[in-house]
């Protein structure tokens, strides 16, 4: 398998941003993190990790949003969340949208800063590190095609090898048998002037048998 790199962007960066997005009751404030080189089922996979690692009994929800209930991050206080969230397919790559919901309020860098600093930092580094692991893996999957590339030279510069060996082996065998040829060419014309001779030798002889009397 080959690896386009005209399918693969460069500089691309892990973005965490606020917007208001259609999740929970309503639109709502939501903490998002673009994550590029990966794909939804890895995001969808690591996120769900994410939240329970956070105490979250996570569920499904409408338009394949995910809900994790019971929500505690640790350095954001005490008290339960819950999160709604959603992963988007973006240009390049993925984006996760989240709506943390303490109470009847949704986190914000308005309105608690401090904690939409803490939630941006755990998610930034959450993507960078799906990110780098992602890469690491391309970098893997690129590995083993160059061997396999590098393998496949060196079995046509071998077989080539052998190729211009038999050729030369080949051409010296024309020569030799080119040589050949003309020397039983030649030994061919004095043996047939010889057969020439012997048979009027022989005619000679007979010849002579019929004159005896």
């Amino acid at each position: 398998m080959m690896i386009s790199i005209s399918s693969f962007s460069y500089g691309q960066n892990v973005i965490v941003d606020e917007g208001l997005e259609a999740l929970g009751e309503g639109y709502n404030n939501a903490i998002r993190v673009f994550v590029p080189y990966t794909n939804e089922k890895v995001l969808t996979k690591n996120w769900n990790e994410f939240l329970k690692k956070n105490h979250a009994k996570v569920k499904s929800g409408k338009s394949n949003t995910i809900i994790g209930l019971y929500t505690v991050i640790n350095g954001i206080g005490p008290d339960s969340m819950t999160v709604y969230s959603k992963i988007t397919e973006l240009l390049n790559g993925f984006q996760l949208a989240a709506v943390f919901q303490r109470g009847n309020d949704n986190i914000s860098s308005v309105r608690h800063p401090k904690e939409a600093s803490m939630i941006q930092g755990l998610l930034k580094q959450w993507g960078l590190d799906i990110s780098r692991e992602a890469l690491a893996e391309k970098v893997e999957e690129a590995d083993d095609v160059l061997k396999g590339q590098n393998k496949d030279k060196r079995n046509f510069e071998n077989n080539t090898k052998s190729l211009e060996q038999s050729n030369e082996s080949m051409k010296k065998q024309i020569e030799e048998n080119e040589k050949k040829s003309e020397e039983n060419s030649k030994k061919l014309m004095t043996l047939q002037k010889e057969i020439e001779n012997q048979t009027i030798l022989i005619g000679g002889i007979k010849a002579k048998q019929l004159e005896l009397k």
